[in-house]
């Protein structure tokens, strides 16, 4: 398979190449990474018509919104208006929330004109949501309508339209019902409306929600981006200040220290375990527990191990961690060894946190691993060859994955290192910094650095 390392590479597939996965691939690459000298061939893409599949769609039109969308150039504003023309329902989707990201008010007029255009048929939820976006309030006997649309997700779109118009919270209440509905997949839909309600203090809403933690961790960070861009127009050591931006962090820390999802409870639920005497650790060894005696094939032998309380089971733990293929078994090692102060476990959790990220479990597994390795970091000589290992680690986590969360986890792992005692390395160095691009990361580390400050001097001064 063509291997896509470079623009050039990427531009020539998409001009010459008949492969239209491949071509899909370079178009992807290039939003990807950014690109801003592919916006010219991506909005030839956006126009061209023959890609049609059997089903009268066209993935690389669609591809080629998406990725402008995400490089954000304003450049591409005039192709995406024309391509909301096609008689692509998902082409017109994407385009519409491609210009929401490139967020230039020049497209306003067209997107007014896209409303009232004579077409019965068009994506109502990301428009509205754009419309909201750009606060077009001129339109809203219009929009009207659509809270008692049939779509509920569409309803949802009309209540984030309303709500930012007038602060009104009777039109949170179709939102709100559907951050409660049986379909999980509504659910997640709910939490991210409240995202863009542009109210901070709709976060309790998400965190109390019955979602996996990656859906409440990247709505509570939209939430958290748009208030502190709108105080101090995003400067990190001013907004760390404000109390809103500390809760916010503090409940995305709280998620981000959680393998456990779905039929197990949170870590939050562990620290306020009223009902037991249980320590967090011996609650997570017993959802373990449950979980294997559901899924006993190849972990008898774990089972049984951890069943006998006194025994150490953590060697066992960890080649179960690699073999297991149940990514909850997975994850509930991984919470469980976060609680143990397991040295034998270093090799293994690293092996969890180089994962490539194939989909949400793996994500949660990651993170949960680093703030594990960190815990462990003091219990090894100075100089020792596992000390620099971890050290790296926490570098490579700091400076390279594109999960924000990995570099977040990065953060709040070196924070609780330096916190026990004085550390013998810099992560926040000036490189690591430099190559921050996500306004998270940058408070994150700016709480850390004064964190970190104060306890220094409190050392000084006692």
């Amino acid at each position: 398979m063509t291997t896509i390392n470079s623009v050039p590479v990427a531009i020539d597939i998409i001009k010459t190449s008949n492969d239209l996965a491949l071509k899909y691939h370079a178009i992807w690459w290039l939003g990807k990474n950014k690109e801003q000298q592919a916006v010219a061939v991506l909005s030839e893409v956006l126009n061209e018509d023959n890609d049609q599949t059997a089903l009268g769609g066209y993935p690389l039109r669609r591809q080629a919104a998406r990725s402008l969308g995400m490089i954000a150039n304003p450049q591409a504003i005039a192709p995406l208006i024309q391509s909301l023309n096609s008689n692509d329902l998902r082409l017109q989707e994407a385009a519409i929330l491609a210009l929401r990201s490139i967020n230039d008010p020049v497209c306003v007029p067209s997107l007014i004109e896209y409303l009232y255009g004579t077409s019965l048929s068009k994506p109502m939820e990301a428009l509205i949501e754009a419309l909201a976006a750009f606060e077009i309030w001129e339109v809203s006997e219009v929009i009207r309508d659509y809270l008692n649309d049939s779509s509920k997700r569409i309803q949802g779109a009309a209540g984030i339209y309303f709500y930012r118009m007038t602060r009104e919270r009777k039109y949170l209440a179709t939102i709100n019902s559907n951050l409660s509905d049986q379909n999980a997949f509504l659910r997640q839909s709910a939490a991210f409306d409240l995202a863009q309600c542009h109210d901070a203090n709709l976060s309790e809403n998400i965190t109390a929600a019955n979602l996996p933690n990656n859906v409440k961790m990247a709505a509570l960070k939209q939430i958290l981006e748009t208030h502190a861009r709108c105080i101090h127009s995003g400067n990190s050591k001013n907004s760390i200040l404000d109390s809103v931006v500390k809760e916010l962090i503090s409940k995305i820390d709280s998620l981000v220290t959680d393998a456990i999802q779905g039929n197990l409870p949170s870590s939050n639920l562990l620290a306020n375990n009223n009902s037991t005497e249980l320590s967090p650790l011996e609650l997570s060894k017993g959802h373990l527990i449950k979980l294997i005696q559901q899924n006993p094939t190849n972990n008898e032998q774990l089972l049984k191990t951890l069943q006998a309380s006194e025994t150490d089971c953590c060697m066992e733990l960890c080649a179960s961690c690699i073999e297991s293929e149940d990514q909850d078994i997975r994850a509930a090692i991984v919470q469980l060894l976060y609680f143990m102060r397991c040295t034998q476990a270093v090799t293994v959790l690293q092996h969890v946190i180089g994962l490539e990220i194939a989909n949400h479990c793996q994500g949660k597994l990651r993170r949960v691993a680093l703030l594990a390795l960190g815990k462990l970091y003091h219990d090894f000589e100075d100089c020792s060859e596992t000390k620099t290992s971890i050290q790296s680690t926490l570098h490579w986590a700091l400076a390279k994955p594109e999960d924000w969360g990995l570099r977040y986890s990065a953060v709040m792992a070196y924070e609780e290192m330096a916190l026990i005692k004085p550390i013998d390395f810099e992560l926040f160095s000036k490189a690591n910094k430099a190559c921050q691009t996500d306004l998270i990361i940058d408070l994150r580390l700016a709480i850390a650095e004064s964190v970190l400050k104060e306890s220094a001097e409190d050392l000084v001064k006692t």
